[in-house]
């Protein structure tokens, strides 16, 4: 089916919601390739620090001295950063009283990490949860249309029906292809997130219990 001869054919609001099914469903994609790839490097940064790091026993108490990261954007470097600068401020502090800071901090970074995972989703969840309403009232619209136009030429024939409906339903198939990817993402990116969060939550957890009492 020929795609401009639908626009060309359909009214000013048919045209609109077309337009508007197509902008989600790049809006989606785009989306999509852009998670994936930094929930990839935050995922890739992870398991090198738990080969490197985690791996070894007490590894935070020699964090400050060995601990050096290309991508200083990555979340445990954003961690590890927060410990550091902390390290010195702290000495005044008995051990106790010193892991409750610490302990608040981190926590408090963990929040504006898990924000910044959360970039994107609501857009994801907005387009597969809309995108096939909105495709539905453009094949209702259409078919409305091309009914009345039927019964203004007066000719029923099934060769004149068809053609109007089948471009009526286009509408729904671009909101369904707009939706489907936008919700299987949207569930993948929530349960990888959760994950990644839950191993920073123990990084930051270690780093709190195992820090130096002095420096």
């Amino acid at each position: 089916m020929n795609i401009i001869k639908i626009f060309h054919n359909s009214d000013s609001l048919s045209v609109v919601i077309l337009f508007i099914l197509i902008a989600m469903s790049f809006a989606s994609w785009y989306i999509i390739f852009w998670k994936s790839m930094k929930l990839k490097a935050e995922y890739q940064s992870y398991q090198n620090f738990f080969k490197n790091y985690l791996s070894q026993k007490n590894w935070s108490l020699k964090i400050l001295d060995s601990y050096n990261s290309n991508n200083i954007n990555d979340s445990i470097t954003i961690l590890i950063d927060e410990f550091r600068k902390l390290q010195p401020i702290l000495t005044e502090f008995d051990y106790h009283t010193k892991k409750e800071i610490l302990q608040m901090h981190l926590i408090q970074k963990l929040d504006e990490i898990r924000f910044n995972f959360e970039k994107g989703l609501s857009m994801l969840a907005s387009i597969g949860s809309s995108a096939p309403f909105i495709g539905l009232f453009g094949t209702v619209w259409g078919i409305h249309n091309a009914l009345q136009n039927i019964a203004l030429s007066g000719n029923a024939g099934i060769n004149i029906v068809s053609a109007p409906i089948a471009e009526a339903l286009i509408a729904t198939a671009i909101g369904l292809f707009s939706a489907i990817p936008a919700v299987l993402a949207y569930n993948s990116f929530v349960r990888f997130n959760r994950l990644l969060i839950q191993n920073l939550r123990h990084i930051a957890e270690q780093l709190t219990i195992y820090n130096r009492p002095q420096i």
